[in-house]
């Protein structure tokens, strides 16, 4: 299928590695100009070149989107090269524990009446303030022009939760519900607006996590398959017993940004497995 994103412009949002980079990757192989964005320069900036090494269009920028002043110089970086964007993808997101350097496995996840309010400050200014922050910059373009695309990357933890992760559930809880009201605010002028849920993906980090757990686990086979079909079995129980795959995510964001997908907005679009149990 020819998703007709030749020339379309796109952004992504932690677009270096992950999920991110592979949703930049596949916009870029379907034709489209795609802003990489990350933290680490090295790693944006090679994952840009490749796209280019390989007869693609792509730029990077960089910033840590929790501060309003980055999501302010990313969107004017992304207008004045590449003219404004077609295509907007919240990406980046995180909680505030993983961003700190000297974080432990046993501090990542606080008990929630532990968890400072200074970490849920800083996880719905990575998770939401940045998601709106460059659809307020960059959305009246699209509504100029009479087309656009934009969708927030949310978390099966936002409708299925779990204990403790107190301030990233509600976080990414957050960007579910803000993609339908915005999806309603903005009726009529050409764009939409959806949200793509991914379950548990075997990202690099995500894997050497559940490594450790299983490790924690008293597990005496550590070879990946192993682990995955033990945990989808054993301790994260789903129909499908593999864990999703970063191109599982970068597909169903093609489409939705896609001209195919013009009857679709306002929805939240689960790629997990089966994991989560509710419908919707």
């Amino acid at each position: 299928m020819d998703l007709e994103l030749e020339g379309k412009r796109a952004l992504v949002t932690g677009s270096s590695s992950g999920i991110g980079a592979a949703i930049a990757r596949l916009l870029a192989a379907e034709g489209a100009k795609v802003m990489f964005h990350g933290r680490d320069e090295a790693k944006t900036r090679a994952v840009a070149q490749s796209i280019v090494d390989a007869g693609g269009e792509a730029d990077f920028v960089m910033g840590a989107l929790n501060e309003e002043a980055d999501c302010a110089r990313v969107a004017s970086a992304v207008i004045e090269r590449f003219g404004g964007v077609d295509i907007l993808v919240n990406n980046a997101g995180g909680m505030a524990a993983s961003s700190r350097p000297d974080t432990t496995a046993e501090s990542f996840n606080r008990p929630w009446l532990e968890t400072p309010w200074d970490d849920w400050r800083w996880t719905y200014e990575q998770n939401v303030g940045s998601s709106v922050r460059l659809i307020q910059a960059l959305a009246p373009g699209m509504i100029e022009r009479g087309w656009g695309r934009i969708i927030n990357i949310s978390s099966a933890s936002a409708t299925q939760t779990e204990p403790d992760l107190a301030d990233y559930q509600p976080a990414k809880a957050a960007i579910t519900n803000m993609t339908s009201g915005l999806a309603k605010s903005l009726a009529g002028t050409g764009v939409t607006v959806n949200t793509v849920t991914p379950g548990t993906i075997a990202t690099e980090g995500v894997r050497a996590g559940f490594v450790e757990w299983a490790n924690q686990l008293g597990w005496t086979e550590l070879d990946w398959p192993t682990i995955e079909r033990r945990f989808t079995h054993e301790v994260i129980p789903q129909p499908i017993k593999h864990f999703g795959r970063p191109e599982d995510i970068a597909r169903m964001v093609a489409f939705i940004a896609s001209p195919q997908a013009s009857y679709m907005t306002g929805s939240n679009y689960r790629v997990d497995g089966g994991q989560c149990r509710s419908i919707n």
